[in-house]
């Protein structure tokens, strides 16, 4: 990501961050992706209350492809703590995992640590599909 697209996030007041392209993941680098992303994305100021961060390998958007349970809450243990030094309510953001959701996986992923809800995709447009995932969202 750029650094023209991190001061367009700030900006707007909305911080995603989207890491994991395959040779990132390769080299064992998305933590240190996502917290440049981080860093170089949340607003001056931002609060619980207003602000919700995504993650989404670029790797799985569309692919089918999910990572592991252990990879989710790895990289939103990471996000978690990154914010921490950046706001004083980090434990009130919302995370939010995306990048292959469906009814097959929403369960456990949504089980993950600090995952918080699920970006859906593809799924969403799968009625019984979509369905199922908001119930394991529910349950969870």
């Amino acid at each position: 990501m750029s650094v023209e697209f991190h001061k367009v996030v700030k900006r707007y007041g909305a911080a995603t961050a989207v890491a994991g392209v395959s040779f990132t993941v390769e080299a064992g680098k998305t933590l240190a992706v996502l917290e440049a992303q981080l860093k170089g994305s949340v607003p001056a100021g931002a609060t619980a209350a207003r602000l919700v961060v995504a993650y989404e390998p670029v790797w799985a958007i569309g692919t089918g492809k999910t990572p592991t349970t252990a990879e989710v809450a790895a990289a939103h243990a990471h996000i978690r703590k990154v914010l921490g030094g950046l706001m004083a309510e980090a434990a009130g953001v919302r995370l939010l995992y995306g990048g292959s959701v469906k009814d097959s996986n929403a369960a456990e992923l949504l089980a993950a640590g600090d995952v918080d809800g699920a970006l859906v995709g593809g799924a969403s447009l799968k009625a019984a599909e979509f369905l199922a995932i908001a119930k394991a969202a529910q349950s969870g």
